[in-house]
């Protein structure tokens, strides 16, 4: 994975050196672990892009009904599941409010927006026919969800120190690879303005 994100970061730099505009790349830990890339277009509006991953023991219970939906594990009983490699795009198109607090320093906002998110990886399922004491059997299978998500959170930014700090929520409406299903995601993170 810091194969993939260091050249990522070095590029999204460049990039902003040359843009010349206020935006900031930093790290997200949460709901996906990753990085992200915001970049403000007007006063109160900003893009954002995220590449990140998760834990291989991501959303046990979402994979676990994953299992059970797919015809092809009927009769089967579910022991386990692996993911592996997963990897999370997503871009962002932000609104931000301040909230007005006397005394402080630096800035504190609210934001909100819409976004796309694409996931993909590959899950390996651990189950058995009949009765315990049957041999595991185990299958690898490639996943892709992807559908529109809804963000609201919260950000400050230090007057005298180019970093902002946040945290937020998320609501995915799945499309694929689980049509209309719902998923809630949530990170807190740091970045560095430029």
């Amino acid at each position: 994975m810091h194969k993939v994100i260091l050249p990522l970061i070095g590029l999204m730099i460049v990039t902003g050196t040359a843009l010349a505009q206020k935006q900031s790349l930093g790290l997200r830990m949460g709901d996906p672990v990753g990085v992200t890339y915001k970049r403000y277009t007007h006063t109160n509006k900003a893009i954002e892009f995220i590449f990140g991953t998760a834990s291989p023991n991501w959303r046990r219970n979402y994979y676990e009904n994953s299992f059970h939906e797919y015809d092809k594990y009927d009769g089967y009983i579910y022991r386990s599941h692996k993911l592996d490699n997963p990897v999370y795009l997503q871009a962002r198109y932000l609104m931000h409010y301040s909230i007005p607090a006397e005394g402080m320093e630096g800035a504190l906002q609210w934001y909100w927006g819409l976004g796309a998110m694409l996931k993909f990886g590959k899950v390996e399922y651990r189950y058995q026919e009949g009765p315990p004491g049957n041999n595991p059997r185990t299958d690898v299978r490639n996943t892709v969800d992807f559908g529109p998500d809804g963000i609201a959170g919260v950000e400050y930014t230090f007057e005298d120190v180019p970093l902002n700090v946040y945290g937020e929520v998320s609501l995915l409406i799945e499309l694929a690879d689980r049509p209309v299903t719902l998923q809630a995601f949530g990170a807190v993170g740091v970045r560095f303005i430029f």
